[in-house]
Formats: structure tokens, C-alpha cells, sequence
């Protein structure tokens, strides 16, 4: 039985760079467990204090993206060829945010991971970014798309304003943490349909 539950849709994109988002599948287990493993790509990832030694087992990759992936597209990453990272689009599931909106609403968020450090800070994540944001507006009719990101994560909380993400909460987090806040930011359908005008 799969760890992963996988879809058939791929997203073809990048500028200077030759972006595809392939079907997160079990086959691309070694690399989560490369990625997760690794303390300085979960500092940027997870929530939480600052742990140098934090690390993830073949065993937590399996729960979390066993669990995301039912309600999720999940996608490797690939810059030119080369597997960099991963991301997801998933159905809302903090019931605080939920609640933000009308019932019927599809809220979707975007969760992300470069774990390859090779290609941190060259645009990448800008560019998958938009387009998934593209993928939820314009395939899957999302009413709106939530985010969140931590104070201290600047390339985050950019990427997300570039793509007209408005900040919309700042929440004090119970410390000691990373950071002092943690911003929710927000794209609505009418918003992404009025920025492509």
C-alpha cells in the first residue's frame, strides 16, 4: 500500500530556469527523507525554537506526508532536471482559519520546501509559487488561498506580498520560539483575477 496518495497532474513553468511540479509519489521517499533530515531546511520549515539537532525519521515523513496527501496535490520539484524541493496545495485544515470564512468557501494553503541549499535564494520558490497559485485560482476554482509564515522567515513573507498576498493577522507566538509573530497572509479569487487584469 502507497505511503503518498498521488493525483496525475504535472505544472510546467520558470523563467530562466525550467520549473516542473511532478506528482509527489513513494518513489520520491529518498529524497523527503534527505530533506526532512536536515536541521537547516527544517529551521526554515517547521514551527517551533530553534533546534539545531532537529531532524525527521523515515517514520514522521511517512505520517506527514501520508496524512497531507489526502487532502492535498503534492509535488516534487524540479529545476532543470534536478529535484529541489516540494510543495503542496491542501484544503484548509486549522479550524481557526476555516472559520475566517464563509462555510462554503474552498480555502486552500501553500506549504513549501527548497531542500536542496544549492538553490536557496536564486527566485526559484517565486516561481512554483505562482505557479501554484495559478493551478488553485484557475484549475481548482479555490475561493481563496491562506498562508502563514513566521517573522523571521523574510523570504517567505516577500515571495508571498509578490504575489499580492495580503498580511491579514499577526499572531504573538507562546515563546521561546524563532520568532515573536506568526503572519497569516491571504489571496482571495477576485484579488489574483484583478492582478492578471
Amino acid at each position: 500500500m502507497s505511503i503518498i496518495k498521488t493525483h496525475n497532474i504535472t505544472l510546467y513553468g520558470g523563467n530562466d530556469i525550467d520549473i516542473i511540479l511532478r506528482p509527489l509519489s513513494d518513489e520520491h521517499l529518498p529524497y523527503l527523507y534527505k530533506w526532512c533530515a536536515d536541521p537547516e531546511v527544517l529551521y526554515w520549515t517547521e514551527e517551533g525554537v530553534a533546534d539545531d539537532d532537529l531532524s525527521y525519521g523515515p517514520d514522521v515523513v511517512h505520517q506527514i506526508y501520508g496524512w497531507v496527501s489526502q487532502n492535498a496535490h503534492c509535488f516534487l520539484i524540479e529545476a532543470d532536471g534536478v529535484p529541489i524541493g516540494e510543495c503542496w496545495l491542501q484544503k484548509m485544515n486549522l479550524p481557526e482559519v476555516k472559520a475566517m470564512y464563509p462555510e462554503a468557501w474552498d480555502v486552500r494553503r501553500i506549504d513549501m520546501c527548497i531542500g536542496e541549499k544549492a538553490y536557496w535564494n536564486r527566485g526559484i520558490g517565486t516561481q512554483f509559487i505562482g505557479m501554484l497559485v495559478d493551478f488553485a485560482f484557475c484549475s481548482e476554482h479555490v475561493d481563496t488561498l491562506h498562508c502563514i509564515c513566521g517573522d523571521y522567515n523574510v523570504r517567505s513573507r516577500r515571495m508571498w506580498e509578490k504575489h499580492g498576498f495580503t498580511r491579514v493577522l499577526a499572531q504573538p507566538l507562546p515563546q521561546p520560539q524563532k520568532g515573536q509573530w506568526q503572519y497569516h497572509y491571504r489571496l482571495t479569487k477576485e484579488e489574483f483575477c484583478e492582478r492578471r487584469r
